[in-house]
């Protein structure tokens, strides 16, 4: 297990604690939805974590679609 898989399951772990926590339908999703992504990327064998973090982060930042305010 490397560093960076170390990282992004410690950051999982924390999406999924402060999902349990949430009173809000919608940030419990987004938390879960985070958490699931941060897994996923434990098993990815990135070269840069850098710059997963950042498109990461980036996606995370994008306005929701249309269809998806209500």
């Amino acid at each position: 297990m490397t560093d960076r898989a170390d990282e992004c399951r410690k950051l999982a772990e924390k999406c999924m604690a402060l999902a349990r926590t949430a009173g809000d339908p919608a940030a419990r999703a987004t938390l879960l939805t985070m958490a699931q992504r941060w897994y996923e990327l434990a098993q990815e064998a990135p070269s840069d974590l850098n710059t997963i973090l950042q498109g990461f982060n980036d996606q995370q930042m994008q306005p929701p679609k249309k269809d998806d305010q209500k």
